[in-house]
């Protein structure tokens, strides 16, 4: 079951960075995701737990304005959001690793 979800998360990741293509939508998902995980884990180091909801709503609120303003699209979080989130993940991984461009080059190229 693990590798089934696993390898449907890999298969769908290439769409995932089609749907992400544009630079300034590229970077205000970045500055959700810094914003998401600073908030969470300030949420945790002070207790104040109702950061959590702050960080939802930065983690929601920038990659918003960069699907309606930047890429022109609408989010497909609705979808598939467990691989929505998990893909989230990847590309902020993949951005701060200097992967991202290499891996949308390929998303592109074989979508």
């Amino acid at each position: 079951m693990i590798k089934k979800f696993w390898a449907e998360l890999n298969a769908f990741y290439p769409a995932y960075l089609r749907a992400h293509s544009d630079v300034g939508n590229q970077a205000l998902h970045f500055i959700g995701s810094v914003c998401f995980y600073g908030f969470l884990i300030l949420a945790f180091a002070l207790p104040n737990y109702w950061l959590i909801i702050i960080a939802i709503f930065a983690g929601y609120l920038f990659p918003g304005i960069g699907h309606r303003f930047f890429q022109h699209n609408k989010s497909f979080r609705s979808a598939k959001p467990v691989l929505c989130v998990l893909c989230a993940a990847r590309l902020f991984f993949d951005t701060i690793t200097f992967q991202v461009h290499k891996k949308m080059r390929k998303a592109i190229l074989t979508g």
